[in-house]
């Protein structure tokens, strides 16, 4: 931790990994060191409170915070104690205060609203042929960046596939592994008859992928920033439907054939998909029944 104040000293920590059960993770993404400025800390004890890690510490309410042993061990650099403190006084690597964004209290959302855009939020697989902008992917994914991951581990990346034509290619590759696994005949027949049972005619799909030699939650990883993803693209009124067969067919026997049509390595998987564009034709009336899921209360 480096402390700056007048006529002190700076002490600063290099973090190369971090260590959790028995499985080692690279830290090349990790914040290289924790800042405190006295000048402009007021002793809030906020940072101590949002740590997960309980890296900060104080022994009495007026003492100002410091790190505990070993710190650069366990430290994810989630950055929650740079946004929770009060006197802008932490910085993580070169990341301060005026590199986070500042809550607006008026842009808060109803539950209501919410709960609505969930329960109307369909997966829809009928298709306009209006080509989706790319402005608006970045938008999406630009939000999507803020889901939780595992200890902040931020594992994931994008392949984004935005063409129609190259869709359709990569549904002939789908389509290859399709025709070898059995109880598929429809699907080949609708593929022969000129259909896409893949993607359905979606212009763009979007995959998620992870390293697997670097993260171990991939999968639940993926899938919140996956569904987040689809939220986001609800309330924007476009059209999407989760990929699965495509996520199937990219971690099977084939994977390396899709890795390779991918401009993926061979260590990286497919995790998540969506299919993605704009609502062609289709309109829905009403919100369709799901029964309660059951529940078991322990009190």
């Amino acid at each position: 931790m480096s402390v700056q104040s007048a006529g002190s000293r700076s002490l600063a920590f290099t973090q190369k990994s971090f260590i959790i059960g028995t499985c080692s993770f690279p830290a090349d993404w990790l914040m290289q060191n924790i800042s405190l400025n006295r000048n402009l800390c007021v002793r809030c004890g906020q940072c101590a409170l949002v740590c997960p890690n309980r890296i900060f510490q104080r022994q009495t309410n007026d003492d100002y915070p410091s790190c505990i042993e070993k710190a650069e061990e366990i430290c994810i650099g989630c950055g929650h104690c740079v946004a929770a403190c009060l006197g802008r006084a932490i910085t993580i690597g070169t990341v301060g205060p005026d590199d986070c964004l500042e809550y607006d209290k008026s842009a808060g959302i109803r539950f209501e609203h919410l709960a609505h855009l969930i329960r109307s939020r369909r997966s829809i697989r009928c298709y306009s042929d209006k080509p989706l902008e790319d402005r608006i992917i970045e938008q999406l994914l630009d939000v999507v960046r803020w889901t939780p991951t595992a200890r902040n581990g931020l594992p994931l990346k994008w392949v984004i596939i935005n063409s129609a034509d190259k869709v359709k290619e990569l549904t002939g590759l789908v389509m290859d592994w399709i025709k070898k696994q059995p109880g598929t005949e429809r699907m080949v027949e609708a593929w022969n008859k000129g259909g896409d049972p893949v993607f359905r005619g979606a212009p763009c799909v979007i995959g998620a992928y992870t390293d697997d030699a670097t993260s171990h939650w991939s999968s639940i990883d993926t899938a919140i920033a996956v569904e987040t993803l689809d939220i986001c693209a609800a309330a924007m009124r476009l059209a999407t439907c989760w990929a699965g067969i495509f996520v199937r067919a990219a971690q099977s026997s084939d994977k390396q054939v899709f890795n390779n049509w991918l401009g993926l390595s061979e260590t990286e998987t497919i995790h998540g998909g969506l299919m993605l564009g704009h609502i062609g034709g289709v309109l829905y009336q009403r919100i369709p029944y799901r029964p309660e899921a059951p529940k078991i209360w322990i009190r």
